[in-house]
């Protein structure tokens, strides 16, 4: 059985409906973590004081300790439980992984184990191995798979998180911190933490945001692209010196900017028509809980022309090709490209 939505995971979790097998991963690892960490807890003390809880990663993980530990009866309580992190299913020998598999069926009632893919990214798509896998595992247990949180959804949490901790965010700036640090949980969170103790109660801002929130590459791009179309020459070229010594991997920033522009010339395109954001955002999806991109893009657009959005974008486009196509230092295409992006933009002022 696989389970992909969080409501029924955490269902499944409180009802106690335990199986003898998981195989937890997804997306989003912070939910990973999150949900193999309260199944865990619901079986039994995690704490390292218990008789009952077996931790294995991929370094301490072999089949003789699994199997010893699963069999093990379990003391003052209802089960054992077995936690594995990361096991190293591409690497493990055939022989040993049958061993493995083979013993799924032979589990008992009185044991869970749970296999956590933290750090491991499981493509089905791109090696059919992976398939063979969750195919034993949905024979013989019940599957996690956590997608990533929609913005709409983070900003929701992040409103109720303000609220525990004694300070409060409004709905539109949850959306605009999301922007800023991206929407990866594990850093989200930590920089949520930050901001909450940093508001000292208060209500969060956007400048204190600004202030003390490390940004992320999209929200640096971002800005690249805001210089660019400013004029800003001396401020964007400082910008992408700063991604080239971060080692930001070039297909992101050009991708990026791509996205950057088209969010422009959709704007343009509507104040062409007399069309606001909110019609924009009603047209596609990918824009809920991200007005504010929109709006950046609109103030934008007010400077560039038609013409000079589509040589903006067909610029960043030939630059995608060469890197993907030419043996040439990346860093160069990079630098002549915001050259060219800032000689485009430039034109009409």
């Amino acid at each position: 059985m696989q389970i992909n939505d969080e409501a029924t995971i955490k269902k499944h979790i409180k009802d106690a409906q335990l199986s003898s097998l998981y195989f937890v991963y997804g997306d989003e690892s912070y939910l990973a973590t999150f949900y193999a960490n309260s199944l865990a807890s619901s079986i039994t003390d995690t704490s390292g004081m218990s008789f009952n809880y077996y931790y294995f990663d991929s370094e301490t993980v072999n089949f003789d300790s699994v199997y010893e530990a699963a069999e093990t009866l379990p003391v003052m309580s209802d089960r054992v439980c077995i936690f594995i992190k990361d096991f190293p299913f591409l690497k493990t020998p055939a022989d040993e992984l049958k061993l493995y598999t083979e013993y799924f069926e032979k589990i008992p009632d009185t044991s869970t184990i749970i296999f956590l893919m933290a750090n491991t990214e499981v493509d089905v798509k791109q090696n059919q191995k992976w398939k063979t896998i969750l195919d034993t595992f949905n024979k013989n247990g019940v599957i996690f798979c956590l997608s990533k949180r929609t913005d709409s959804q983070v900003a929701d949490l992040l409103v109720r998180s303000a609220g525990k901790r004694n300070t409060s965010i409004s709905r539109e700036t949850a959306e605009y911190f999301i922007s800023i640090v991206g929407n990866e949980m594990t850093v989200l969170l930590n920089e949520f933490d930050k901001l909450c103790a940093f508001s000292g109660g208060k209500e969060i801002t956007r400048e204190m945001i600004d202030t003390i929130s490390i940004k992320s590459v999209e929200a640096s791009v971002f800005d690249l692209t805001t210089a660019i179309n400013t004029g800003k020459n001396d401020r964007a070229f400082e910008i992408l010196s700063e991604l080239i010594k971060n080692k930001t991997e070039p297909t992101i920033i050009i991708g990026t900017l791509a996205f950057g522009y088209v969010d422009i010339y959709r704007a343009k395109i509507a104040a062409a028509n007399r069309m606001n954001t909110r019609d924009v955002v009603n047209a596609f999806a990918s824009y809920k809980g991200k007005t504010f991109r929109l709006d950046k893009a609109a103030s934008s657009a007010r400077n560039l022309t038609i013409e000079q959005i589509k040589e903006l974008i067909n610029a960043v486009s030939e630059a995608d090709i060469k890197i993907k196509s030419f043996s040439v230092d990346n860093n160069v295409i990079l630098v002549e490209l915001l050259a060219k992006l800032l000689y485009i933009a430039g034109e009409r002022r």
